[in-house]
């Protein structure tokens, strides 16, 4: 069985990293977004999840990430919702980096320069403090005072909420290692986010995560292939650039090769600075800990439902999902009635999206005590404040990649973030 089990995890990693499948991608809506309802009108930035890719990714040409999803599609969100005279971006952040060097990375091309992963962080990690240098995604570098709209899919979610709480309220930690050579990102008092958006978010992990991170054998021979690859193909591999050259895994920016390297492949596996451990249940808890809820922020998540009840109590994913969470969902199945991290998985633990419970994509559990409905808050009247969360009821029938485009909505594709946009936009 444990033989089977790593069999698996080593299988699902693989896919969830470098798989690209066929599947249907989706005609352009031809609604408009109703923009006489808007209180407010911010720029978009979209923050991919884990292995995920942007438009500076030459793949995303032939399969955009937000629009195609998994698809070889001309169906390009980003595109179109500047079209729509929406102001919008996607940056590349590592594809399997942590929250927190991802939120770094965002950091640097928003701003424009070098990404400072903060002295303090990259001692106790073990890695490089600078990384990549960029022109800054919005053309001109952002000045940390006009307001962003963050919206994270995935991991992306942990990333764009520990981003806002950094720019809110710092990290005391880096501003006693740095002082005046502190970045900005750390120091705090950047009152600029103006929404951030969840889109099927693991905010309090998932437990794939744990039976893959925890089964030691089969992660090792996972990282070992990511420095294998950038040793022999640098760092553009067929979807993305890996990113891992402040680990010495994959090369730095001025390097073509990274050098094979026993010691860094442990290192990343053993300081747990990475997207596999954040989004164990306890490393979600872990990362949940430092993240605060910015008072002048409106939050929003979307969640995705894929999983019924079947005659034997036990949730069953619909056949029609992305054909790739078939394994993942399956190890959901078989985690129920387990207990990972102090968590036993039942009730919203088990329902899933394919990778994600719904427990996990509602809210932080941090934050449960303020977080509300928004479709029950809308009806009753009530005001919708900032600093707490609003979580909408679940898309039943639709997986973890429909944010992406892999399936039309009740209307469409377009029409899910056009509402999405005119919901955000409107306070």
């Amino acid at each position: 069985m444990k033989k089977l089990t790593k069999l698996i995890s080593l299988t699902l990693a693989i896919i969830l990293t470098f798989s690209v499948c066929l599947v249907p991608a989706f005609a352009e809506s031809e609604r408009t977004i109703d923009k006489s309802g808007f209180a407010t009108d911010y720029p978009y930035i979209f923050v991919h999840g884990m292995g995920g890719w942007s438009p500076s990714n030459e793949f995303y040409k032939f399969s955009p990430y937000w629009g195609g999803g998994l698809s070889i599609s001309d169906t390009d969100l980003i595109a179109m919702l500047n079209e729509q005279g929406i102001e919008t971006y996607a940056p590349a952040v590592g594809p399997l980096s942590s929250a927190w060097d991802r939120a770094c990375e965002l950091y640097a091309q928003l701003v424009g320069g070098t990404v400072d992963y903060g002295e303090a962080h990259s001692k106790e990690h073990g890695h490089d403090r600078f990384g990549f240098t960029y022109e800054p995604i919005m053309g001109e570098s952002w000045n940390l005072e006009d307001k962003l709209n963050l919206v994270g899919h995935s991991f992306g979610g942990a990333t764009v909420r520990l981003f806002t709480s950094l720019l809110a309220y710092g990290c005391e930690e880096e501003i006693e290692a740095t002082g005046k050579d502190t970045s900005a990102l750390f120091t705090g008092g950047h009152d600029s986010i103006h929404a951030c958006i969840t889109l099927s978010a693991p905010h309090n992990g998932t437990q794939v995560s744990n039976m893959l991170y925890d089964l030691t054998g089969p992660y090792y021979v996972i990282v070992m292939l990511y420095n294998i690859i950038g040793t022999f193909l640098g760092n553009d591999f067929l979807v993305f650039s890996l990113q891992m050259g402040h680990f010495g895994l994959t090369p730095k920016q001025d390097e073509k090769r990274a050098k094979f390297s026993f010691d860094s492949i442990r290192n990343y596996y053993e300081s747990g600075d990475n997207c596999y451990y954040d989004m164990t249940l306890r490393g979600a808890a872990e990362l949940n800990e430092s993240i605060k809820l910015s008072e002048n922020t409106y939050y929003y998540s979307y969640t995705t439902e894929a999983t019924k009840t079947d005659r034997f109590g036990k949730q069953l994913i619909y056949s029609t999902v992305t054909p790739i969470f078939y394994i993942s969902s399956g190890m959901l199945r078989l985690s129920e009635g387990k207990t990972y991290d102090g968590v036993t998985i039942e009730g919203e633990w088990a329902v899933n999206d394919g990778i994600v419970p719904l427990r996990s994509a509602k809210y932080p559990l941090c934050d449960e005590a303020t977080a509300l409905n928004y479709e029950d808050s809308v009806a009753s009247g009530k005001t919708i404040e900032s600093g707490r969360w609003y979580y909408m009821n679940p898309l039943v029938g639709t997986d973890h990649f429909d944010f992406c485009g892999t399936k039309d909505y009740p209307t469409s594709f377009e029409d899910f973030y056009y509402s999405m946009i005119e919901t955000v936009n409107s306070r």
